[in-house]
Parts: C-alpha cells; structure tokens; sequence
C-alpha cells in the first residue's frame, strides 16, 4: 500500500479500509465532517440534526436545537463551524495540490494559471446554481454572491496565486492584516444615516456595502461582499496550515505544529472577541481566528488518528463524502433526496409520531446520498473541478 504524507512506512495499519492511497484521508475525512454538518443541517431533505432536537421536549432539547439555527447572534454554534471548515480545507489543499502541478511540468506556469481562473470561474457558477438558482432562469431578483461556493471561489483565485507567488512569512502577514484591515473598517467606517450599534442585525456596514453593491439581487441575511475580506483570510489560514502539511517532514511534527498553531489561532479568537465580536453572519475576524483554530486542532486529531495510528476504515463514512464533496453539495442543493428515502422509509415513518417521522426520512435521505457517494468512491468516480 503506497505511503500517505508523513505516514512512516513501519506505521501500524489496523483497520485497514478503502481509503485511496494517492489521498491524504485526514483532509478526506475533515471536509466530509465539514459537508455531514452542512448536509445534515438544512440541504438535501436530510436535516439529521434539527430532527433529532425535536425528540426532546425540554430545555436541553430547546438548547440543542438552538446549535443548529444560523440567527444573526454573537457567539459559536455548531452550525457555524461548518462553512469555514470548508473554506478552510481548500486553502489547506491550494499548497499541496499546486505543487503537484509544478512538479509534473506540463504545460509550466501559464497552464497553471489558466487552470485557476477556470477552476475559479466554474466553483462561482455553481455557486450561482446552488444559491442564485440560477437554473430557475429568473434574472430578476436572483441572488447574488451568498453561497460557500462563490466565496470559495474567490478566495480560492487570490490564495492560489498567492502560493505561485510568495513564501510563507508574507501569507501570514497578509493573513493577519486582512483580518486586522476588517475589524478597523468596522470600527472607523461610519454607515450613512446610521447612529445604531456597528454590529447591530438591522444596519452595520456589511449590510449596507451588499445592499450598495448588489442592490435588488441582495438576499437578506447574507451580507457578504465585505466579508469577502475574511474570506479570502479564512482560506490563507487553510493555505498555512497546508504548507505544514507539506513542508515539515515527519507526522509527528505535523501534529506537533498544527496542535500548536490551531490553539494560537483559538486564543487570538477568544481574546479579541470583547472588542470584535464572534458573529457569523458578519464572518467576523474574532470568528474567523476560532472556527480555523478549532478546525486546525481537528486537523491534528485526525493526522494521528488517521493518518500516524493508521485508523482509516473508522474514518470511512467521513473520506467518501469529503473524497466527492463538490459533487454531493450540489446534489443536495439540486435533489430532495426525503423523497427518494420515502420509497424504503415512507409507510414505516407514516405509523410514528410527527416529530419521529421527521427523523426516520431525514436519516434515510442521508443514507441515500451517502450510498451514492460510496460507490462512486468504491469505483473511483472523483467528481473534480
């Protein structure tokens, strides 16, 4: 079995799966955690988890179904962590997968190039079908620029070229003056016609830099052009933890540095929150420093889980869905997959109570994608873009 990155050759390699061995099963298995959440939140007919908070009705029900609702609120749920994760898995790749590119010489720099842009351009136009519905072909009010995918897309160009282009050291400090130049807009840039708070829900100057900028194909709840800036930090932030990935010899260094840098990322968070809060819906830098340090530090569990102590097979139900993540969140947004579990599930679920029935489908359509997704990983059918 060929050798993963950083994984010594003697390494004990209990549970052995079908994980491919040109992966990295970690980052596999931490974009398929980043697409579970997303999927078994609120796309796809598969809301697992607001299901399952159902089940109780008391306080604990009240507060776990609270970790699953994306209100504009200070503070981290469990819902929160997802989108960033996910950004923050295709910074982590951006190093590995360039130099890759470089080393197999074919085409050199300009093909390079033009593979980004191209890679860029489609991620934003499913963007534009997975949140614009675009496929609906209705101009009019369409939304704009208020799904992961466009984020990722842009953030995705920027950091590529980045990685081309200069060394660690200056995509750190542009890391942390992205992050920095956010938080001193907020607090400098005044809101025409604005004397409320700068982090208020009803007006702040992300609100009115989408609605400026966008205007009737803003969506609302989604503030995101300024944002942007974050963004393109969240990503960076991935792109320096690939480059430990890459660059830092053995596995064990690798979990040394990662568990080391993703708590930095989680203090700096923390202690900057009382002055720039943690606030999704603003993609704030405070949030941005936390949810990348919390998925750093997952990073590192799961190189030693994974890839170091060699536990893949447990890994599995994870890898399958990060190995074609592209490829199940468009089908999730596309495809109301309740109704397919229905033809298995549908007349059992129809003798329980509301609030089971709710939870049996969601979990069948879960299993149905899942399924997909495992046989197109069995026969090797990588959806790439």
């Amino acid at each position: 079995m060929s050798q993963l990155h950083g994984m010594p050759a003697s390494a004990p390699t209990r549970d052995r799966g079908p994980i491919a061995s040109h992966r990295m099963a970690s980052i596999d298995a931490l974009r398929g955690l980043a697409m579970l959440l997303i999927i078994s939140i609120d796309i796809g007919g598969a809301p697992v988890l607001p299901a399952l908070a159902k089940l109780w009705d008391s306080r604990f029900g009240s507060s776990f179904a609270e970790q699953f609702r994306y209100d504009f609120v200070e503070g981290l749920r469990v819902c929160f962590l997802a989108m960033p994760m996910f950004l923050f898995v295709v910074g982590l790749v951006i190093p590995i997968s360039l130099n890759r590119r470089r080393a197999q010489g074919v085409g050199g720099e300009r093909r390079i190039y033009l593979q980004i842009v191209r890679r860029s351009l489609i991620l934003f136009l499913l963007g534009l079908i997975a949140g614009g519905h675009l496929l609906e072909l209705k101009f009019a009010h369409m939304p704009l620029y208020n799904n992961v995918l466009e984020y990722i897309a842009v953030g995705y160009l920027v950091c590529a070229v980045m990685v081309l282009n200069t060394a660690w050291p200056f995509q750190l400090v542009l890391a942390l003056a992205l992050l920095t130049g956010y938080w001193l807009l907020f607090q400098f840039v005044p809101v025409p016609g604005w004397d409320g708070g700068i982090y208020s829900a009803d007006m702040n100057l992300a609100i009115y830099v989408d609605n400026a900028v966008l205007g009737p194909f803003h969506r609302p709840g989604s503030w995101q052009v300024l944002a942007t800036i974050s963004f393109i930090a969240n990503v960076l932030l991935g792109v320096l933890m690939g480059q430990v990935l890459e660059h830092t010899g053995a596995a064990k260094r690798k979990i040394a540095l990662l568990s080391a840098a993703g708590t930095a990322m989680l203090a700096a968070g923390l202690v900057w929150a009382p002055w720039f809060p943690v606030i999704r819906s603003l993609w704030t830098s405070s949030y941005v420093l936390v949810t990348c340090g919390l998925t750093t530090l997952l990073l590192a569990a799961f190189v030693l889980l994974i890839d170091l102590l060699g536990y893949r097979r447990t890994a599995c139900a994870l890898v399958v869905l990060g190995a074609n993540s592209i490829a199940i969140y468009m089908m999730a947004h596309l495809f109301d997959f309740r109704l397919i579990g229905n033809i298995v599930v549908g007349g059992i679920s129809e003798l329980c109570a509301p609030d089971v029935r709710d939870l049996i489908q969601a979990c069948a359509a879960l299993t149905v994608m899942w399924l997909i997704m495992y046989w197109m990983y069995r026969t090797e059918t990588f959806v790439r873009v």
